[in-house]
Protein backbone atom coordinates (compact mmCIF):
# COMPACT_ATOMS: atom_id res chain seq x y z
CA UNK A 1 0.00 0.00 0.00
CA UNK A 2 1.39 3.34 -1.05
CA UNK A 3 0.26 6.53 0.69
CA UNK A 4 1.01 9.87 -0.93
CA UNK A 5 0.40 13.07 1.03
CA UNK A 6 -0.42 16.15 -1.04
CA UNK A 7 0.14 19.08 1.33
CA UNK A 8 -1.93 22.21 0.78
CA UNK A 9 -0.82 25.34 -0.97
CA UNK A 10 -2.31 28.16 1.05
CA UNK A 11 -5.12 27.35 3.46
CA UNK A 12 -6.50 23.86 2.96
CA UNK A 13 -6.20 20.37 4.37
CA UNK A 14 -3.73 17.58 3.76
CA UNK A 15 -4.94 15.31 0.99
CA UNK A 16 -4.00 11.65 0.76
CA UNK A 17 -3.79 9.35 -2.25
CA UNK A 18 -3.77 5.65 -1.38
CA UNK A 19 -3.17 2.86 -3.88
CA UNK A 20 -2.69 -0.88 -3.57
CA UNK A 21 -1.93 -1.67 -7.21
CA UNK A 22 -0.15 1.49 -8.40
CA UNK A 23 -2.99 2.24 -10.78
CA UNK A 24 -6.33 2.73 -9.03
CA UNK A 25 -6.44 5.06 -6.06
CA UNK A 26 -8.62 6.08 -3.15
CA UNK A 27 -8.33 9.78 -2.32
CA UNK A 28 -9.03 11.06 1.17
CA UNK A 29 -10.14 14.70 1.44
CA UNK A 30 -9.01 16.11 -1.92
CA UNK A 31 -8.69 19.68 -0.71
CA UNK A 32 -7.55 21.35 -3.92
CA UNK A 33 -7.69 20.72 -7.69
CA UNK A 34 -3.93 20.15 -7.65
CA UNK A 35 -4.61 16.71 -6.16
CA UNK A 36 -5.91 15.68 -9.58
CA UNK A 37 -2.74 17.04 -11.21
CA UNK A 38 -0.62 14.99 -8.81
CA UNK A 39 -2.53 11.86 -9.74
CA UNK A 40 -2.17 12.45 -13.47
CA UNK A 41 1.56 13.01 -13.04
CA UNK A 42 1.80 9.64 -11.29
CA UNK A 43 -0.48 7.82 -13.73
CA UNK A 44 -3.08 7.09 -11.07
CA UNK A 45 -6.83 6.77 -11.65
CA UNK A 46 -9.14 8.28 -8.99
CA UNK A 47 -11.58 5.45 -8.30
CA UNK A 48 -13.01 6.67 -5.00
CA UNK A 49 -13.04 9.81 -2.88
CA UNK A 50 -13.48 9.45 0.88
CA UNK A 51 -14.48 12.52 2.85
CA UNK A 52 -13.80 12.69 6.58
CA UNK A 53 -16.13 15.70 6.62
CA UNK A 54 -17.30 18.33 4.15
CA UNK A 55 -15.74 21.57 5.37
CA UNK A 56 -14.66 23.78 2.47
CA UNK A 57 -10.94 23.26 3.09
CA UNK A 58 -11.27 19.50 2.55
CA UNK A 59 -13.39 19.38 -0.63
CA UNK A 60 -11.96 21.82 -3.19
CA UNK A 61 -10.72 19.06 -5.47
CA UNK A 62 -13.73 16.76 -5.26
CA UNK A 63 -15.63 18.06 -8.27
CA UNK A 64 -12.68 17.56 -10.62
CA UNK A 65 -12.06 13.99 -9.46
CA UNK A 66 -15.76 13.19 -9.77
CA UNK A 67 -15.65 14.37 -13.38
CA UNK A 68 -12.85 11.85 -13.89
CA UNK A 69 -15.14 9.07 -12.69
CA UNK A 70 -14.48 8.90 -8.96
CA UNK A 71 -17.32 7.89 -6.64
CA UNK A 72 -17.64 10.16 -3.61
CA UNK A 73 -18.29 8.49 -0.24
CA UNK A 74 -18.74 9.84 3.27
CA UNK A 75 -20.66 9.02 6.42
CA UNK A 76 -24.44 8.98 6.26
CA UNK A 77 -24.54 11.81 8.78
CA UNK A 78 -22.14 14.00 6.84
CA UNK A 79 -23.79 13.56 3.44
CA UNK A 80 -26.74 15.72 4.50
CA UNK A 81 -24.39 18.61 5.35
CA UNK A 82 -23.14 19.02 1.78
CA UNK A 83 -24.42 22.35 0.53
CA UNK A 84 -25.61 23.46 3.98
CA UNK A 85 -24.20 26.20 6.20
CA UNK A 86 -22.23 23.47 7.96
CA UNK A 87 -19.84 23.06 5.00
CA UNK A 88 -18.57 26.61 5.75
CA UNK A 89 -18.29 27.49 2.06
CA UNK A 90 -20.44 30.60 2.35
CA UNK A 91 -18.88 31.61 5.68
CA UNK A 92 -15.35 31.60 4.22
CA UNK A 93 -16.22 32.78 0.71
CA UNK A 94 -15.38 29.46 -0.94
CA UNK A 95 -17.19 28.11 -4.02
CA UNK A 96 -20.17 25.85 -3.24
CA UNK A 97 -19.42 22.12 -3.30
CA UNK A 98 -21.12 21.34 -6.62
CA UNK A 99 -21.45 17.62 -5.84
CA UNK A 100 -23.43 15.12 -3.81
CA UNK A 101 -22.27 11.90 -2.20
CA UNK A 102 -22.54 8.85 -4.44
CA UNK A 103 -22.72 6.55 -1.44
CA UNK A 104 -22.40 6.50 2.33
CA UNK A 105 -20.95 4.44 5.15
CA UNK A 106 -22.63 3.35 8.32
CA UNK A 107 -20.58 3.27 11.50
CA UNK A 108 -18.14 0.36 11.45
CA UNK A 109 -19.02 -0.58 7.89
CA UNK A 110 -16.25 -2.04 5.73
CA UNK A 111 -16.06 -1.64 1.98
CA UNK A 112 -13.45 -3.07 -0.38
CA UNK A 113 -12.36 -0.25 -2.68
CA UNK A 114 -9.66 -0.55 -5.30
CA UNK A 115 -7.94 -3.45 -3.57
CA UNK A 116 -8.09 -1.75 -0.17
CA UNK A 117 -10.13 -2.66 2.90
CA UNK A 118 -11.76 0.53 4.18
CA UNK A 119 -13.58 0.68 7.52
CA UNK A 120 -15.45 3.82 8.53
CA UNK A 121 -15.31 4.86 12.18
CA UNK A 122 -17.87 7.53 12.99
CA UNK A 123 -16.26 10.25 15.10
CA UNK A 124 -18.70 13.16 15.50
CA UNK A 125 -17.51 16.27 17.27
CA UNK A 126 -15.74 18.46 14.73
CA UNK A 127 -18.92 18.04 12.69
CA UNK A 128 -21.93 15.90 13.47
CA UNK A 129 -21.04 13.43 10.71
CA UNK A 130 -17.24 13.34 10.92
CA UNK A 131 -15.62 9.98 10.25
CA UNK A 132 -12.16 8.45 10.33
CA UNK A 133 -11.08 5.71 7.95
CA UNK A 134 -9.03 2.67 8.85
CA UNK A 135 -7.49 1.47 5.60
CA UNK A 136 -5.56 -1.74 5.18
CA UNK A 137 -3.93 -3.72 2.42
CA UNK A 138 -4.55 -7.37 3.11
CA UNK A 139 -1.69 -8.43 0.84
CA UNK A 140 1.09 -6.65 2.72
CA UNK A 141 -0.65 -6.15 6.08
CA UNK A 142 -0.18 -2.37 6.13
CA UNK A 143 -2.76 -0.38 8.10
CA UNK A 144 -3.27 3.36 8.43
CA UNK A 145 -5.78 5.64 10.14
CA UNK A 146 -6.97 8.81 8.42
CA UNK A 147 -8.45 11.12 11.03
CA UNK A 148 -9.45 14.30 9.21
CA UNK A 149 -9.98 17.05 11.77
CA UNK A 150 -10.85 14.73 14.65
CA UNK A 151 -7.29 13.99 15.79
CA UNK A 152 -4.06 15.85 15.07
CA UNK A 153 -0.52 15.41 16.29
CA UNK A 154 -0.71 16.76 19.84
CA UNK A 155 -4.14 18.27 19.40
CA UNK A 156 -7.72 17.74 18.23
CA UNK A 157 -10.24 19.45 16.00
CA UNK A 158 -12.22 22.51 17.07
CA UNK A 159 -15.88 22.17 17.93
CA UNK A 160 -17.20 25.73 17.57
CA UNK A 161 -18.39 25.47 13.96
CA UNK A 162 -21.97 24.49 13.05
CA UNK A 163 -22.90 20.96 14.23
CA UNK A 164 -19.72 20.74 16.34
CA UNK A 165 -19.86 19.31 19.86
CA UNK A 166 -17.20 19.12 22.54
CA UNK A 167 -18.92 16.26 24.36
CA UNK A 168 -19.32 14.29 21.13
CA UNK A 169 -15.66 14.84 20.28
CA UNK A 170 -14.54 13.47 23.65
CA UNK A 171 -16.57 10.31 23.05
CA UNK A 172 -15.07 10.00 19.57
CA UNK A 173 -11.52 10.40 20.86
CA UNK A 174 -12.18 7.69 23.44
CA UNK A 175 -13.30 5.47 20.57
CA UNK A 176 -10.01 6.06 18.74
CA UNK A 177 -7.95 5.48 21.88
CA UNK A 178 -9.62 2.08 22.19
CA UNK A 179 -8.57 0.86 18.75
CA UNK A 180 -6.36 -2.23 18.82
CA UNK A 181 -2.62 -1.85 18.45
CA UNK A 182 -0.60 1.02 17.07
CA UNK A 183 -1.47 2.76 13.84
CA UNK A 184 0.13 5.46 11.75
CA UNK A 185 -2.18 8.46 11.89
CA UNK A 186 -2.63 10.72 8.88
CA UNK A 187 -4.43 13.88 10.03
CA UNK A 188 -6.22 16.58 8.08
CA UNK A 189 -3.70 19.20 9.16
CA UNK A 190 -0.12 19.02 10.38
CA UNK A 191 2.31 16.15 10.49
CA UNK A 192 1.58 12.45 10.66
CA UNK A 193 1.89 10.71 13.98
CA UNK A 194 1.08 7.37 15.59
CA UNK A 195 -1.81 6.36 17.78
CA UNK A 196 0.64 5.15 20.43
CA UNK A 197 2.31 8.57 20.58
CA UNK A 198 -1.04 10.31 20.85
CA UNK A 199 -2.28 7.99 23.60
CA UNK A 200 0.85 8.85 25.59
CA UNK A 201 1.44 12.51 24.77
CA UNK A 202 -1.69 14.19 23.44
CA UNK A 203 -3.19 16.16 26.36
CA UNK A 204 -6.71 15.72 24.94
CA UNK A 205 -6.38 11.92 24.99
CA UNK A 206 -4.69 11.36 28.33
CA UNK A 207 -7.18 10.07 30.84
CA UNK A 208 -9.87 9.06 28.36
Amino acid sequence: MQIICVPPQGFAANSYIVTADGKNAVVIDPAQPRVGDEMRNRGLIPAFVLLTHVHFDHIGGVRGLRLQGANVLCSAGESVLIGSDADLCEMFGAPPPGFNADGTFSDGETKFLGGLKVTAIFTPGHTSGSACYLISDEKDGDRALFTGDTLFRGSVGRTDFPTGSDSALRKSLKKLVGLDGDLTVYPGHGEQTTLADERENNPFLIGL
